[in-house]
Order: structure tokens, then sequence, then C-alpha cells
């Protein structure tokens, strides 16, 4: 988790949205284990026979949902190529809106909007 944290904070400015699902523990490890790991990006519990659990196949944890700017789901997974899908989605952000950084005092960024 500690890259998944360095990604956070790299790009808490860029236009997308990282969600972390977790469905293998018990609530209050779950709600431990955000402590235990510095967890600063949104997360959230889900039994493994949720909906969500199977509608996006979350089988592990830690599993994100990669969100880009316009709240369209672009990826779930764990870590894996993440680096790369964000740089892509930053890219995108820039050639489409001139920067791709968020405006002083709104509310996109990592973890906006969730």
């Amino acid at each position: 988790m500690p890259h998944l944290r360095s990604l956070v904070e790299r790009h808490k400015d860029d236009p997308f949205t990282i969600l972390g699902v977790n469905t293998n523990d018990a609530p209050d490890v779950y709600r431990d284990g955000l402590d235990e790991h510095e967890v600063s990006w949104p997360a959230i519990y889900q039994g493994k026979d949720s909906f969500i659990a199977r509608l996006y196949g979350v089988s592990g944890y830690p599993t994100y949902v990669l969100v880009d700017a316009d709240g369209k789901i672009v990826s779930v997974g764990h870590n894996g190529r993440l680096d790369k899908k964000i740089a892509t989605l930053v890219a995108d952000a820039k050639s489409r809106k001139g920067g791709g950084k968020k405006e002083p005092g709104s509310k996109e960024g990592v973890g906006a909007g969730l």
C-alpha cells in the first residue's frame, strides 16, 4: 500500500479518483486497517457477496477503482499498472482542458466527489 499511498499524494491535484474497495475482512478489521495502512483516499467496505463485489469482480484487497474526471470507471484491479493508467488519464485531461490540474477551490482531484 505504500506505493498506492505515494501515487495518491503525488497526484492529489489531478482530475481522477481512486476508490479502495475491501470485501475480505470483517468491518472492524477493515476500519483498523485504514488507520494501520494510513489510507488517505476514499475507501469502502463491501461484503464478499455484495453487489459491488460481484459487479466489479472484487476478490482481494487492496482493490482499487480508478474513476476519470468525467466520473467514468476506467479500471478496477490490484495495483498492477496503475502508474501507467494514471499517466494516461492525466495526459488525456491535459490535452482536453489545457492543463489537467484542478482549479483552485474546486473539489476535483483524488477522492473528489465520492
